[in-house]
């Protein structure tokens, strides 16, 4: 492998009492945004709405919220085409739409975020784990956000979110990718 396909997922993990390699605690809890997803799971009959981390059924959304959830104290956010920013206990109804970057109602997702807390609104460390389009709809909240997987194809997007998932440090793992990604 060549030296600049490494990320810290990779590297050789060090004895559990060497934890310099660890990112540093976030100041406040992080906030990991994922993407929706086209499949969605049969409503049961007489159910007209399901938490949106139950209704959700894609695979890319299954390793994104895989890998979210493996973040320590991580607030999950997901982009919705239909909803908005909506969190995964959000109740909601089956759809058929796909996210329009054309179409974003930026004030809405400002105002939905701001709805779910000031700590969200304001939280220093934002991590998209999504694809551009759905990136960019949550950079208008959170301009600083970072984005492990940047300019990577689907193939290479699975691979780093299988990673992040079973990194020792999650955390640092997304944000070796976010750097990699970012050309630093």
């Amino acid at each position: 492998m060549h030296a600049s396909t490494l990320s810290a997922a990779d590297l050789p993990q060090p004895r559990a009492e060497a934890r310099e390699d660890l990112a540093p605690a976030a100041v406040g809890r992080p906030v990991v945004v994922i993407p929706c997803s086209a499949g969605k799971r049969p409503l049961p009959d007489g159910v007209d709405e399901l938490p949106a981390a139950q209704l959700y059924t894609g695979p890319y959304f299954a390793k994104c919220r895989a890998a979210a959830q493996a973040i320590p104290g991580g607030w999950v956010v997901i982009v919705s085409a239909e909803y908005g920013l909506i969190t995964p206990d959000t109740p909601i109804r089956p759809y058929e739409k796909r996210l329009d970057p054309r179409a974003v109602d930026h004030d809405k997702h400002r105002a939905q975020v701001a709805a779910m807390g000031r700590a969200l609104l304001h939280a220093p460390e934002v991590i998209a784990l999504a694809g551009k389009d759905y990136a960019d709809a949550a950079a208008a909240v959170w301009p600083h956000l970072l984005r492990p997987l940047a300019g990577a194809g689907i193939g290479t997007q699975l691979q780093r979110l299988t990673r992040i998932a079973a990194a020792r440090d999650p955390r640092a793992a997304a944000l070796a990718y976010a750097a990699q990604a970012a050309g630093r």
